[in-house]
């Protein structure tokens, strides 16, 4: 019986994807789009990080890269635009005392998303995320982690809009 799990469910994988009723990717893209491009972002934000928009973007330009079986080029079907419109540092939590015990790096993204094929799938979005860090540390120390954190966040949400229609 052990073995006929494996099979029974490689069955019905192979089914299920050859009938293109499930992508275990998630994602939902029509057959005739084969090309994206996400252009440079611009930075608005009153505090400005240099190279933060362009690591933004090739962040988002990698995600969609390794989730999809799209090709990236200058002028693809699909056009991603960005501004980064906040990025900012405030306090989230005080010790008794009324010191800050916690800081907030939040950082907003607005996108612009083209589908150049199907425009009903167009889509302008704020996207938001945060990283909690200790009050005690300065962001230098925590920047690289954070940006991580953040960008990997807001990538999945973007990639979840436009690509997987979740």
């Amino acid at each position: 019986m052990k073995r006929l799990t494996p099979l029974v469910f490689w069955i019905f994988t192979t089914l299920a994807q050859g009938c293109g009723i499930y992508s275990f990717s998630g994602v939902n893209i029509q057959p005739d789009v084969k090309t994206y491009t996400v252009l440079p972002f611009s930075n608005q934000a009153s505090l400005v990080v240099p190279g933060f928009a362009e690591a933004f973007r090739l962040a988002l330009t990698d995600k969609i890269r390794q989730m999809s079986n799209l090709n990236y080029a200058d002028d693809g079907d699909l056009i991603y635009t960005g501004t980064i419109t906040q990025y900012s540092v405030s306090p989230t939590a005080s010790t008794g005392d009324q010191q800050a015990a916690m800081n907030r790096l939040t950082v907003q993204v607005k996108i612009e998303f083209t589908n150049k094929k199907h425009p009903d799938d167009n889509l302008s979005k704020t996207y938001s995320y945060y990283y909690d860090f200790p009050a005690d540390k300065l962001l230098d120390d925590v920047k690289a982690e954070a940006h991580q954190v953040i960008m990997e966040q807001i990538t999945q949400d973007i990639f979840n809009d436009t690509l997987a229609k979740w």
